[in-house]
């Protein structure tokens, strides 16, 4: 009978052991997870869209999305035909943050 009770003892502390070790795992597991999408929503917060540059492309006026380097759009507006404030403004490029400013923007250019 003893010998039954220290069997069950051992077995009980085996368990007990065995679950403590799996609550640390699960618990550790939880806080790197944790902190992976904290690092990844502060990465997401950090990355300002730009909405839409416009720069001069072969002779026009080009619309960029997102830093690309190749354009979203091709205007049909001339660069030469603008005054020189505006070509040296489209060289460094213009941002517009939104559809509404870029169409303000345009809408002097377009006449």
């Amino acid at each position: 009978m003893e010998s039954v009770r220290l069997q069950i003892g051992i077995l009980l502390t085996a368990m007990t052991i065995s679950a403590v070790i799996i609550l640390c795992s699960a618990g550790k597991s939880l806080e790197q997870q944790k902190s992976y999408a904290i690092e990844q929503a502060s990465a997401f917060a950090e990355k300002e869209p730009i909405g839409f540059v416009l720069k001069t492309y072969e002779g026009k006026i080009a619309l960029f999305r997102e830093n690309n380097e190749k354009p979203y759009q091709i205007l049909d507006i001339e660069v030469y035909l603008l005054p020189d404030a505006d070509r040296e403004l489209l060289e460094q490029g213009i941002v517009a943050e939104s559809e509404e400013e870029l169409k303000k923007i345009l809408e002097d250019w377009e006449g």
